[in-house]
């Protein structure tokens, strides 16, 4: 079995870390992308365009907000990761 160097686990971590945001960048637009669709459509109808510009405002809004939390859990992830690997590498 082969063993690791603490800097190939930190170099891991990172990675992952790297990884999981730009997917959540990636998913966030493509979500986003796919939302304004049908509501471009909707506002093509004049009497209901204020109210379905309105509504997509509060759907993107809130995806922003859901994937604003995603970033969060990510970033948290990866600072405790960072401090058990520190304690792993701390001299006993």
């Amino acid at each position: 079995m082969s063993s690791f160097s603490i800097e190939q686990i930190r170099g891991l971590k990172d990675l992952v870390v790297d990884g999981v945001a730009a997917g959540i960048d990636a998913s966030e637009r493509l979500q986003q992308a796919i939302t304004r669709q049908p509501y471009a459509l909707l506002a093509q109808v004049e009497p209901i365009e204020a109210p379905v510009r309105m509504i997509e405002q509060c759907q993107l809004a809130v995806t922003t907000l859901v994937y604003a939390s995603l970033r969060g859990a990510n970033r948290a992830g990866a600072t405790l990761a960072g401090k058990i690997i520190d304690r792993v590498d701390a001299p006993d």
